[in-house]
Order: structure tokens, then C-alpha cells, then sequence
């Protein structure tokens, strides 16, 4: 999908990017945003997604979306990886590292379930949503 974007072979000027369920994900939504997209996923189970608050200390707000509501952003995580971010995301709009590459090193959730910028990608892409 972000290959797709940033090597299409046009000169049209992408800005968003429709998918299917399968096109979404928390990394690919992160990268859309640090690469100046917008993701727009069509959402096959809307039920069981699942948001995160975006300020904390704020149980009672959004009493509407009570049910999908999860933890607070941590965006003091954000500001702490950024410049990573930042690095991979400009790794792929130069080409000289591969999406499927990066993409599969962030997806693996066994192996990266307690990586700081595992959880930081999660934090990241839920602030999108």
C-alpha cells in the first residue's frame, strides 16, 4: 500500500488512500500520517475497534463511545520517539529502505510486544483516528 503511494510512476499528487479492511492497520496509519496521507480505510468489523482517549484524567468524556474507548495516548511517548519516527518515515519516502521491510519489522506483534516503538506506533497511530 505505501509503496503504491510513493512510487505510483504518475504525476498525480496522491492524498488519500482508500483500502479495504486488510489495507489498515496501526503502523500503516502512522506512516500515512508521517508521510502526509490520509488513510481512509472501509471498516469491515467497526465494532470491535477500538480507540484510545486522547486526554487522560477524562473517563466521563465521549459518554457516547464509552464501549470502544481504551486507555489514554501516550503522547509523552510520541515526543520521545519522533526523531525515529521521523527516520523511518523519510527512509521510505527516499526509497532507500523498503516498505514491505519496515512494515513487516513493526507488524510482528510477538516479537515487539514490549518494544517502546511498538508501543509508541500504537500511541501514534490512535491519535489519527
Amino acid at each position: 500500500m505505501l509503496e503504491g503511494l510513493l512510487r505510483h510512476g504518475t504525476e498525480m499528487e496522491v492524498e488519500k488512500n482508500y483500502v479495504d479492511t486488510g489495507g489498515q492497520s496501526e503502523v500503516g496509519f502512522a506512516f500515512c500520517h508521517l508521510l502526509g496521507f490520509h488513510l481512509l480505510p472501509r471498516l469491515k468489523g467497526i465494532h470491535r475497534q477500538k480507540l484510545y482517549r486522547p486526554i487522560a484524567g477524562q473517563p466521563d468524556a465521549y459518554p457516547h463511545l464509552q464501549t470502544i474507548l481504551e486507555r489514554p495516548i501516550r503522547w509523552d511517548l510520541i515526543r520521545q520517539q519522533y526523531d525515529q519516527m521521523i527516520k523511518y518515515a523519510t527512509a521510505l519516502r527516499l526509497g532507500t529502505a523498503d516498505a514491505e521491510t519496515i512494515l513487516k519489522r513493526f507488524t510482528r506483534s510477538k516479537r515487539l510486544s514490549g518494544n517502546l516503538f511498538a508501543r509508541l506506533r500504537r500511541d501514534h497511530a490512535a491519535s489519527l483516528r
